[in-house]
């Protein structure tokens, strides 16, 4: 591997440690499906991972395929790309990448999504009928369906049009105060495994940088978790 892939790297272990996870994903895939790793080895011109995971099942790989890298360090998330130069799929599986990209810091935190039920409560009121004036008083508790630093969706009865601003606690298992936060609803459909309750996803519209720090830092706990069997 030639000076510019060991610049890379350098910068790359400046930020990184062995064993810490990575999450992956396909470059140019608008819905990739989420994968994970671990660092193996980052020495001699090398960057060598732990075969992508996803609940037990192997990611699709081929050689000279880009796939984009997502860690998280002090709490703010980072990003990077690179292309799989060797795969070893017998024993330890791993694969062998060249870097193609800085590591940058990621704005668009929203990429840090994992499936999990915490308790959530919601505050707020919706008009269900859009031509008429009269509101509905929204007062209840319900558990998450996934979260990350930028939103959440939940699971509720009733749908809550588009647009509909709801105040949110969420209660972490951080032994930590609940984090109240106001979100704009996005969307509100039929869950798919459940045709009764629907799936309603919420935007934070403010949330200070400790509390997202928290959120960071449970995701990846809740990642680095799933590695495991």
């Amino acid at each position: 591997m030639g000076e510019p892939n060991r610049y890379l790297l350098n910068e790359l272990a400046s930020r990184i440690n062995i064993n810490d996870i990575l999450q992956v994903g396909i470059m140019d895939d608008p819905n990739p499906a989420t994968y994970f790793s671990r660092i193996d080895d980052i020495s001699e011109g090398k960057l060598v991972i732990a075969w992508p995971t996803n609940r037990g099942i192997r990611m699709l790989l081929h050689m000279d395929q880009i796939l984009d890298f997502y860690f998280v360090r002090d709490g703010t998330p980072y990003t990077f790309s690179g292309l799989v130069d060797e795969t070893k799929s017998d024993g330890m599986a791993q694969i062998t990448v060249i870097l193609s990209s800085a590591v940058s810091q990621v704005q668009r935190r929203q990429n840090f999504r994992i499936k999990c039920l915490i308790p959530v409560e919601i505050v707020g009121s919706m008009r269900e009928d859009p031509r008429s004036e009269e509101t509905t008083i929204l007062n209840f508790k319900t558990v998450s369906n996934d979260l990350s630093a930028s939103g959440i969706s939940i699971r509720f009865a009733k749908r809550i049009p588009e647009g509909t601003v709801l105040n949110i606690k969420l209660g972490l298992p951080d032994n930590k105060p609940a984090i109240a936060i106001p979100g704009s609803v996005m969307y509100s459909e039929y869950h798919s495994e459940n045709q009764i309750l629907y799936r309603t996803g919420i935007h934070f519209l403010a949330i200070g940088e400790r509390e997202r720090a928290r959120i960071v830092r449970y995701v990846y706990r809740t990642q680095l978790q799933g590695l495991h069997p």
